[in-house]
């Protein structure tokens, strides 16, 4: 249990990112387009089919026999939560494209939705890992500052 815990939660981290990354760029403009809910949503989905890839060609290597379509569910499964943290900050930025929060409020809110969603994270590692005694909600803290350092590298070096 703990190891597909972890995987889900290193996958739910990267995805998280990820958005927050995306969302960096992503204007009051493109909202109003759809351009930015696109490109969240698009940028989870790769990302999933990149991840599942990846994981898939490591099974070969940890397996002495061919794969299995259990394993294949297993691996989609593991990879799921870089699917499922686009949902909220993709569903923000439709609200404002839909013109029921304003354009600029759109992108704010999936901003602080997915650093929500990177502070959950951390809380759960800071649950579940025997090597924390720190109350949960310190690592959480921490995680989402760590998150937006690495978000804030991955901009400056992007650009």
């Amino acid at each position: 249990m703990r190891e597909r815990l972890a995987e889900r939660v290193g996958a739910a981290a990267y995805g998280s990112v990820l958005v927050l990354t995306t969302l960096a760029v992503v204007r009051a403009t493109d909202v109003v387009t759809g351009h930015g809910s696109e490109l969240v949503v698009g940028v989870g989905v790769a990302t999933w089919i990149a991840h599942l890839f990846a994981e898939l060609l490591a099974e070969h290597v940890r397996r002495d026999e061919p794969l299995t379509w259990t394993q294949l569910g297993h691996a989609a499964r593991d990879g799921s939560p870089i699917l499922a943290v686009t949902v909220l900050p993709a569903l923000a930025l439709v609200l404002g494209g839909a013109n029921v929060i304003a354009d600029e409020t759109a992108v704010t809110m999936a901003i602080v939705v997915a650093l929500a969603q990177l502070s959950l994270i951390g809380g759960v590692v800071g649950h579940y890992s025997p090597a924390n005694t720190a109350p949960a909600w310190t690592f959480a803290a921490t995680v989402a500052i760590a998150g937006v350092i690495v978000v804030a590298l991955e901009v400056a070096l992007s650009h």
